[in-house]
């Protein structure tokens, strides 16, 4: 079955000046068609021709660029995000996420932050600072510090951050795990961390020790350096023995002496903390020229 073709939208314009067809012979069996017209089509009727097609094409364009999404929206707006997305924090510590804000098509407002944690968290301080920021400059960013208690929980939570400003509002979610603090214990570095100096001359280093999960005692330090003999560098510490307090820190000074007879070469010197059954340690690099 032949599908019937729908009439063109120029054919009144092509029918007016048409007259009815002819059906000349051409042979057996050969009938043609022929159109005759009326007159010669005026100048007037193409203009009209060429505008209709012009127009058609305008309008599929149109319709092309929408599906296609050319030519978006360009209405002021801004976007949030957070770093981190994520995160795990013991209980009894502090917790930061940096909420990062983008202005978008020109926007150049200030947009209020709020936040929701869910579920709620007894004894939790929660702060934004600032509380309002300005996407004048096209970016800016807020910190959101939580302060988890030591009775919080282990879980895990929701943080959402809401932004508005006027009729505009976009929200973004984080995640907090609160999980169970470390064991006590204690750590030590070293700055720096390694060290060149010149034969026949000291150089010294800063200790610095570190209470961890509550760590409450006192660390006694000792030193050794390898390779060790008669002329390898002294070492001296001052004092050799912190105090720590929960979540507190502690500092000793190492000094290291060399003299005309110091072997030159590289040494490995390692400081020892010992409290009751905790021991840790730090290795310094020495390069003695």
């Amino acid at each position: 079955m032949k599908t019937l073709r729908k009439p063109s939208p120029l054919w009144p314009i092509v029918a007016a000046f048409a007259g009815p067809f002819r059906t000349p012979r051409q042979g057996i069996g050969h009938p043609q068609l022929t159109p005759r017209l009326k007159r010669p089509l005026p100048a007037w009727s193409l203009l009209m021709m060429l505008l209709l097609g012009a127009g058609v094409g305008f309008y599929a364009s149109t319709i092309f660029s929408e599906v296609a999404g050319i030519g978006g929206p360009t209405t002021p707006d801004f976007t949030l995000a957070t770093n981190p997305v994520s995160m795990t924090t013991p209980q009894g510590s502090l917790a930061s996420i940096t909420v990062s804000l983008t202005s978008l098509n020109s926007f150049a407002g200030s947009v209020n932050l709020n936040y929701t944690l869910t579920p709620g968290i007894t004894n939790v301080t929660i702060a934004l600072n600032p509380g309002s920021v300005s996407l004048l400059t096209g970016s800016g960013s807020s910190t959101l510090t939580v302060s988890v208690p030591a009775s919080a929980p282990l879980s895990t939570y929701t943080i959402i951050i809401d932004g508005a400003s006027g009729k505009l509002s976009h929200n973004v979610t984080s995640i907090l795990r609160v999980v169970p603090p470390p064991s006590p214990d204690f750590s030590i570095t070293s700055s720096p961390s390694s060290m060149n100096v010149t034969r026949g001359s000291a150089t010294s280093a800063t200790l610095t020790l570190t209470s961890i999960g509550g760590f409450v005692g006192q660390v006694n330090l000792t030193t050794s350096i390898s390779p060790s003999n008669g002329s390898s560098p002294t070492l001296t510490l001052n004092p050799n023995r912190v105090t720590l307090l929960s979540g507190g820190t502690g500092n000793a000074v190492l000094t290291i002496n060399t003299s005309s007879t110091t072997s030159r070469g590289i040494y490995t010197i390692v400081v020892l903390g010992v409290s009751g059954t905790l021991a840790n340690s730090f290795s310094i690099a020495l390069t003695v020229q």
